[in-house]
């Protein structure tokens, strides 16, 4: 017998079968499919509404006879300065030295006649289009590209907020039934399984989503987009969708803690980064970059709307076409952006994979390893740096100073981000003391021990070492563009630069050996405390000095160089201060490393002696 397509499917993804037998029933599709027309109609009838028929002002673009409203606007005009010159005459005639009472008689009739005029052709151009002359026609052409790029955007939130939060939440409850580890047992791959995941569980919103393309290809026919076009904007919002769903199954594996609320929080985090970035205008910063994780930055090229601004839109990218990644034209060319952000796409897809395939056979493993977390820093200080390192020659361009701090500023993002992927928790970390402990190496030389090898790449090692390199990764260029670059007026400007990079590089050290720290701790909520302890650090100190009225420059304002945004107070310290903070800083580092390896000296001989304990001696 003839296997039906769903065997077929089954036989390459059990997963996807899986997904689609239980989603795939007629009563789902139904609705899914009714729920699709009722949207697209309403959001026809929505702009149907909003055809003029009525009290359009006789100087609307759409007013047939908008024509007249010029030559009447002229005619009044003219009147205007004749009846103020009537008026001065009739001021002169009433003067004691030129009295003259004919004079001004006849004057009183011709000024009367004026206001006559004046008030009839006032009338005319400040009334309403004749219904018969609005040209509805040309309304609809007009808007027929705003209506294409409304259901783009529309379509984008919907396959990205909601598809996100369909995932997160399926996952979640396979989480609470218990059936997750059930799978994690099953023979197939990772890959094959979560991408089955990833397939089948918004199967109904694609079918929704699919149902529009009719509708779109409509009306960007009316709207005279190419269908090329139109064809770019899918494979683009394609990508966008892999990134977003990659993400959304990692948030899903890694967010057990959340109690239900995950999915809610995911889709909710989805929908606010989507609505900021429809409407970030390209800056020449290295923040454009985020520009790029949203399909609609595509939208501009289609509409022919890149070299000015716009707000009649349902987005706003702002002059796009001078956008630059280290002074390539990006944004020259819509082919160009194209290619960047299924670049983008594919580079952060990949990443999150290589988590993703670790996580999901052992939860209780580091999201990357450390040769990875290597190869991501390179790969995201490449990107960054490219949309620092742009000159439009425009004014009210951020200048390449500007451009270094927000730099440093996401990065540091990154490296907290790879605190948390890197981070091994308390059970790792024994496993590696005692084995560090039973273990005699006969290697020689510093870089060919065991002990740094285990610290730079190895897998339940503490991540400090690790950090410590991703910070040099991400630092090195841009310590590098600094100096060769013109940054700043002066030699004090580059010195501030790069005394500000090794102060956020040593606080984030810190965090770093203060999360290893936080993680030895025997609670079971060791994780929460980490994260507060960093989000203390990061966020507690400049609140505090905020309540307590001390800025930069002022008493007291030094102590803002030992926060994560050293950068004001860094104009007004001294080489002394700053040198100072430095050996501050680096004490403390010093005692963490102290504090973390006795605390790691001692798991392994406890874990030791409980191990021997368990297997004496005969």
């Amino acid at each position: 017998m003839q296997l039906n397509w769903l065997d077929r499917i089954g036989d390459w993804n059990p997963q996807l079968f899986r997904e689609l037998k239980g989603r795939l029933n007629l009563r789902n599709v139904a609705i899914a499919l009714v729920m699709s027309l009722v949207c697209q109609m309403l959001f026809f009838l929505t702009w149907s509404g909003q055809v003029p028929s009525e009290n359009m002002h006789i100087s609307d673009p759409y007013c047939k006879v908008q024509a007249t409203y010029f030559s009447y606007q002229q005619q009044d005009q003219k009147l205007q300065a004749q009846y103020r010159q009537l008026q001065n005459q009739f001021n002169h005639y009433t003067t004691p030295q030129h009295y003259n009472p004919e004079k001004i008689q006849e004057l009183k009739q011709e000024i009367e006649v004026h206001k006559g005029k004046v008030k009839d052709i006032q009338l005319k151009y400040n009334g309403d289009c004749p219904k018969d002359a609005i040209d509805v026609e040309k309304w609809w052409t007009d808007h027929y590209a705003q209506m294409f790029t409304g259901l783009c955007v529309m379509l984008t939130l919907a396959l990205l907020v909601v598809g996100c939060y369909m995932l997160i939440s399926d996952l979640a409850a396979e989480e609470r039934r218990g059936t997750l580890n059930f799978i994690r047992l099953s023979p197939q791959s990772s890959q094959s399984i979560l991408s089955g995941k990833i397939l089948g569980v918004p199967i109904l919103l694609y079918l929704a989503a699919a149902l529009t393309i009719p509708f779109q290809l409509w009306l960007g026919f009316l709207a005279e987009i190419p269908l090329g076009e139109v064809i770019s904007f899918w494979a683009v919002l394609t990508g966008s969708c892999a990134f977003f769903y990659s993400a959304a199954v990692l948030l899903g594996l890694v967010s057990y803690w959340f109690s239900g609320f995950q999915s809610w929080f995911g889709g909710g985090a989805v929908l606010a980064f989507l609505s900021f970035i429809n409407y970030k205008a390209i800056a020449y910063s290295p923040a454009d970059w985020l520009n790029l994780f949203s399909p609609v930055v595509l939208l501009p090229y289609l509409v022919d709307r890149t070299g000015s601004a716009y707000t009649q839109l349902p987005f706003s990218q702002g002059v796009i076409q001078d956008w630059q990644w280290f002074y390539f034209p990006l944004g020259a060319s819509g082919i160009s952006v194209i290619i960047f952000a299924l670049l983008n796409y594919g580079v952060g897809t990949y990443w999150i994979w290589q988590a993703l395939n670790r996580r999901f056979r052992n939860p209780t493993t580091t999201m990357l390893s450390k040769r990875q977390s290597y190869f991501l820093s390179a790969s995201f200080a490449v990107v960054t740096l490219g949309f620092a390192v742009q000159s439009t020659g425009k004014q009210h361009t951020p200048s390449l100073l500007d451009n270094f701090i927000t730099l440093l500023s996401m990065n540091w993002l990154l490296l907290v981000g790879l605190i948390a992927a890197l981070s091994p928790h308390r059970q790792a970390l024994q496993d590696w003391a005692r084995y560090r402990r039973e273990r005699t190496s006969g290697r020689k030389g510093f870089w060919k021990s065991s002990l740094v090898q285990d610290l730079i790449l190895g897998e339940k090692s503490p991540a400090v070492v690790a950090i410590a390199i991703n910070l040099a990764i991400i630092a090195a260029p841009v310590a590098l563009c600094s100096l060769i670059l013109p940054v700043g007026s002066d030699r004090y400007t580059k010195l501030q630069l790069l005394s500000g990079l090794v102060l956020n590089l040593t606080f984030i050290l810190i965090c770093a050996a203060l999360t290893q720290l936080m993680l030895l701790l025997k609670t079971n909520k060791r994780a929460i405390w980490a994260s507060g302890t960093v989000v203390g650090m990061t966020l507690l100190l400049p609140a505090l000095l905020g309540l307590l009225s001390i800025h930069p420059g002022q008493n007291g304002g030094g102590l803002w160089l030992f926060t994560s945004a050293p950068w004001d107070a860094l104009r007004y310290a001294t080489t002394t201060l700053i040198a100072q903070v430095l050996v501050v800083q680096w004490s403390i580092l010093s005692l963490l490393s102290w504090r973390l390896t006795r605390q790691l000296q001692q798991a392994g001989e406890s874990s030791t002696k409980a191990l021997f304990a368990a297997h004496p001696s005969v």
